[in-house]
């Protein structure tokens, strides 16, 4: 039934053992507090009202003070070491939960149904507001009133059997029907998690800059922002559903109060105007009714906070244990040379009809160079993203030496690859972090100096005073710099450069370069390559001079394959067509 709370204990126990102990001394230290306030003033009232002791007063005072003193000083000291440690193991969850999505199969980032199911996981960590350490403190409140309740049973030991039955009914009463308000709450909840990943993604789209031109050069602030409005109204109305179920819960329990706090005093009363109980004994047994109906209240409560965690679980559940399917190999990838060989190979994207490539065979080996051409749209690169295996074919077999990559070790195989792609993207992080990554504390300013200028961002280097240690964009410093879409792509060749694989894929590396930029790429194409394979993705025909051989892409086939020469010598080839069409644009 609790699966979701065996799972988070198992996890706390694993990450910080020293927060169950804690927790359970610190349940029975706040246990005994209530106890105290309980059992000792009916002494102290019956001594006021009979003897009057001073010596006897003074040590049941004593006492009672001591141990709410000690016992809150105690209490609040575990507290905040438990608060601590719950911290640690929220820490440890979150960062388990972001490991596993950068780990997912890419497919899944485009896939709607996937990134609801996320959204819904995350609620595990925030429901209600609180997440899972509600959830830990709502089982280890458990524990702790079990010892209250010990007490208060030994100290209702001879009050009317009946009158506890009540207050045990009526308890139970309200706590079934608020099981039912809350099983609807988290419904209304995971209803509402995709409207709320809409909202938060249009949010973010008007706080990012990246967007920022678009929206103004085009006047969608409004429109967007109706969107936010729109989206938001739709949560609101969640919102006012889970409002009302809280009411009737609310309404409820004062009802059930109403009539519990009316038996309690009008019965006791009776017994002691019928001189059957002591001034003293009212106090205790007044003290002790309500702790015993709120402590199972608590309890009740407690368990119906687990029991709706539960429903935030079976989220999590199914986003932890959705299977990574493209990390099944085990293979180690052999050292080079290397043969790349797509045999027979089709791909459509998850949900489309259409095939984006179809009956793909090509052959790649050594440190040859292969260009690839065709219009946008062709195929381009998605054969790159097979190539890489952001995807895996949906018919048909891609080779590394012979043998199926599937069958290779993931991260072994990507380890081969010094890929740039078309819509490469750069961190708000300095310029060596962004080439270098996690080796970045490890490699000197100068190895990525070489790199940068290999790639033709040296002039811009020298005007930055930080240098390489210069922050790209100024989401966190304000010294940071907001590269141009040339000198972006420049940093993510040299990222490229940097990693220095055996295999370079390069798709549209020049795309944004102004010609003198693309001319220096052009003339350090060799060097970047020199003992690689390499794949150049381009729509620009000029870049085939620089290949061994040519793969011309058209609505996802492989419809020509040759050198430069041969395709151009060809009378109605489709290669010398587009070629032709963009040398006479120049022309013009």
């Amino acid at each position: 039934m609790y699966k979701g709370v065996a799972y988070l204990f198992k996890y706390a126990y694993k990450t910080q053992k020293g927060y169950i102990v804690l927790s359970i001394l610190y349940q029975i230290i706040v246990s005994m507090i209530p106890l105290s306030d309980i059992i000792i003033p009916k002494y102290i009232i019956d001594e006021l009202m009979n003897q009057k002791r001073p010596g006897y007063l003074f040590t049941l005072i004593l006492s009672l003070v001591i141990i709410n003193a000690v016992g809150g000083s105690l209490s609040t000291y575990l507290d905040n070491k438990c608060f601590i440690l719950k911290g640690k193991i929220f820490v440890e969850f979150q960062a388990m939960l972001t490991e596993r999505l950068s780990m997912c199969d890419f497919e899944r980032l485009e896939d709607p149904n996937f990134l609801d199911v996320k959204e819904k996981a995350r609620k595990f960590l925030y429901a209600d507001g609180e997440g899972f350490g509600a959830v830990l403190d709502n089982a280890f409140n458990i524990i702790g009133k079990v010892f209250v309740f010990g007490g208060i049973i030994w100290v209702l030991f001879h009050f009317d059997i009946w009158v506890v039955f009540l207050f045990v009914f009526l308890v139970l009463l309200n706590t079934f029907y608020e099981a039912k308000l809350k099983k609807r709450f988290v419904e209304f909840e995971m209803k509402k998690a995709p409207i709320e990943r809409r909202t938060n993604y249009l949010i973010s789209i008007i706080e990012d800059f990246n967007y920022g031109k678009e929206i103004r050069s085009y006047g969608i602030k409004d429109w967007l922002v109706n969107k936010v409005r729109f989206h938001l109204n739709e949560s609101q109305e969640f919102y006012k559903k889970q409002l009302n179920e809280n009411a009737k819960g609310r309404y409820f329990a004062y009802i059930t109060g109403f009539i519990r706090e009316g038996v309690t005093y009008g019965y006791l009363s009776y017994l002691v105007i019928q001189s059957i109980i002591s001034i003293g004994d009212f106090s205790m047994y007044v003290s002790a009714m309500f702790n015993f109906s709120s402590s199972m209240k608590a309890v009740m409560n407690s368990f119906l906070e687990l029991k709706q965690f539960e429903g935030y679980y079976d989220a999590l559940s199914e986003y932890i244990n959705i299977p990574i399917q493209l990390n099944s190999g085990n293979l180690k990838v052999p050292n080079g040379p290397y043969e790349i060989e797509f045999k027979n190979v089709s791909f459509r994207y998850p949900g489309q009809k259409t095939w984006a490539l179809k009956d793909i065979n090509i052959k790649i080996s050594g440190s040859q160079r292969l260009a690839i051409v065709g219009e946008n749209g062709a195929g381009k690169t998605t054969f790159v993203k097979l190539l890489t295996r952001l995807y895996d074919p949906t018919e048909g077999e891609i080779l590394l030496c012979g043998k199926d990559i599937r069958n290779y070790d993931y991260a072994s195989y990507l380890s081969i690859f010094s890929s740039v792609f078309q819509d490469y993207k750069l961190f708000s992080f300095s310029i060596k972090e962004n080439v270098c990554f996690d080796m970045a504390d490890v490699t000197s300013d100068s190895d990525v100096e070489h790199v940068l200028n290999t790639s033709g961002f040296s002039t811009r280097l020298k005007n930055l005073p930080a240098g390489v240690n210069s922050f790209v964009f100024r989401n966190f410093e304000e010294t940071g710099f907001n590269p141009s879409g040339g000198e972006g792509q420049k940093i993510a060749i040299a990222r490229a450069l940097y990693k220095n694989a055996p295999i370079i894929i390069l798709d549209e590396p020049t795309a944004a370069l102004d010609p003198r930029s693309e001319y220096d790429i052009y003339q350090n194409f060799y060097q970047m390559v020199s003992g690689k394979m390499a794949f150049f993705i381009s729509h620009r025909m000029a870049t085939t001079k620089f290949c061994d051989r040519v793969a011309v892409f058209s609505q996802g086939k492989i419809v020509e394959v040759g050198t430069h020469n041969e395709l151009m010598q060809q009378q109605d080839g489709v290669y010398k067509e587009f070629y032709n069409m963009q040398a006479q644009s120049f022309k013009e």
